[in-house]
C-alpha cells in the first residue's frame, strides 16, 4: 500500500462515485517501493463491491481521463495475467472539475504541480 497513492486518488477531483471507488481500490494496491499496481480484476471487482464488467467501465473512464492506463501481462505460459495498472499520480483534476473554457490537458485533465499550480 502507498499512503502517497491514496491521498492522490482521495484529491482527485470530477470522477462520478464508482470510479473514484475504483480509483481508490487501485491506489490501495500500488506498492510504493516498486510502482507496480496489479491486483486480478476479480479481486479489484471484489473490493470495490462490483461486478467485474462495471468495474472495465469504470477502468475505461480513469483512463480516458489520463488517471490510469493499464497495462496487459501475460502469464508465462501464454496465457493472461493480471493487469499492470500505472497511476499518473501527478494528475490531480478529472474532466468536471476544470474551469469553463479552460486549457486542461489531454482528455480535458489539468495536471497541477505539488503546488497547486498547473504545469
Amino acid at each position: 500500500m502507498s499512503g502517497m497513492a491514496l491521498i492522490w486518488a482521495a484529491n482527485v477531483k470530477g470522477l462520478k462515485p464508482a470510479a473514484k471507488i475504483v480509483l481508490i481500490q487501485l491506489a490501495d494496491f500500488h506498492n510504493k517501493e516498486t510502482g507496480q499496481c496489479n491486483p486480478r480484476a476479480q479481486r479489484l471487482a471484489d473490493e470495490c463491491e462490483m461486478g467485474r464488467a462495471t468495474l472495465f467501465r469504470h477502468m475505461t473512464t480513469l483512463e480516458q481521463c489520463g488517471l490510469v492506463t493499464r497495462h496487459a501481462r501475460g502469464d508465462g505460459d501464454g496465457g493472461r495475467g493480471s493487469n499492470q495498472y500505472e497511476l499518473h499520480l501527478d494528475i490531480t483534476l478529472g474532466p468536471s472539475s476544470r474551469p469553463k473554457g479552460g486549457t486542461g490537458g489531454p482528455n480535458g485533465v489539468e495536471s497541477q504541480n505539488e503546488t497547486g499550480g498547473n504545469v
